[in-house]
């Protein structure tokens, strides 16, 4: 981390699950941490980091980029779902492939190196068949959901621009982020808020898909080491390489935060068509020595004790 220290980081995205935290984590490592939203909060302006607003769509970026002057930038910006409709699709591929093209296509015009941390997700990865321990990262990509397409589609075209435009870039692919903050629509927080309304009434689909659950901490961490100047290049995952079920993780839950165990089969939680997706880091750990340090059941708790 020492490499960071004292360097400009432009954190797009800076206001979601991941990006907030690879801000705290930028700070603390003695960068000076950058955030980029579509819009300011009151929050924000006060909070001490430096913000800046712009929507990576639609706006200019070469003057912004050139104003800002960032060493590092850490790509967290995009969408996470989208009704399943056109609009939805489109929605997810501009906020997803065509902002992380544009803010591609502004970094090869600027005026100094800058090293480009791009996140994707596990989504992208095709199913694990029967008898794979974990997926690495020749793993082939066949995503079975749009949002795991539009992921796809960036993190193909980063990796062929990277190389085509000799770029200083690396796609980091996050497995099942979780811990402090999480959207309240995402698996585990979403069994918490269940679990405070009606604790006898946790409904649970696709129960024995199993997961590769790693806290945004520990993605933070990460993402921060693969941001070191002219850094390892390609495609890295960010995973534990531990699988736990989600009637595990539920039952986990359950005994961290004292309610009855009492698991229902629902189909409140849709069925993503993955039943297993374990994430094989080695290749971010030789690169930076990266391993995660946050237990899944740590995780959970400061979940439980954080939420409001």
């Amino acid at each position: 981390m020492q490499e960071i220290a004292g360097q400009r980081v432009l954190v797009t995205g800076a206001g979601g699950f991941i990006g907030s935290h690879v801000m705290t984590t930028l700070m603390q490592s003695g960068a000076v941490p950058i955030g980029l939203v579509r819009s300011l909060s009151p929050v924000q302006q006060d909070n001490g980091f430096e913000w800046v607003a712009a929507d990576l769509v639609t706006d200019p970026l070469d003057d912004l980029l050139a104003g800002l002057r960032p060493n590092t930038i850490i790509h967290c910006a995009g969408r996470t779902a989208a009704p399943d409709t056109d609009a939805g699709r489109e929605a997810l591929f501009a906020a997803n492939l065509t902002a992380t093209a544009r803010l591609m296509s502004a970094v090869s015009r600027m005026g100094h190196p800058v090293r480009l941390v791009i996140v994707s997700s596990a989504a992208i990865w095709a199913p694990m068949p029967p008898g794979l321990v974990a997926i690495d990262e020749t793993h082939p990509m066949r995503p079975v959901a749009a949002y795991g397409v539009s992921k796809a589609a960036a993190t193909l075209h980063a990796l062929a621009e990277g190389d085509r435009l000799d770029l200083d870039l690396a796609v980091a692919v996050p497995f099942n982020v979780i811990g402090p903050g999480q959207p309240r629509r995402l698996v585990p927080q979403a069994f918490i808020e269940q679990l405070r309304a009606r604790p006898a009434a946790l409904a649970l689909s696709n129960a024995a898909a199993v997961r590769d659950w790693i806290d945004v901490r520990d993605v933070a961490t990460a993402l921060v080491a693969l941001s070191q100047p002219k850094g390892p290049r390609g495609l890295f995952n960010i995973a534990s390489g531990n699988g736990v079920s989600l009637q595990d993780m539920a039952l986990a839950l359950c005994q961290i935060g004292g309610w009855p165990p009492v698991l229902r089969e629902d189909a409140t939680h849709g069925d993503s068509g993955v039943s297993r997706s374990i994430g094989d880091a080695r290749r971010l750990t030789a690169a930076t020595g990266w391993t995660p340090q946050i237990t899944l059941e740590a995780s959970l708790r400061d979940m439980i004790t954080s939420a409001p």
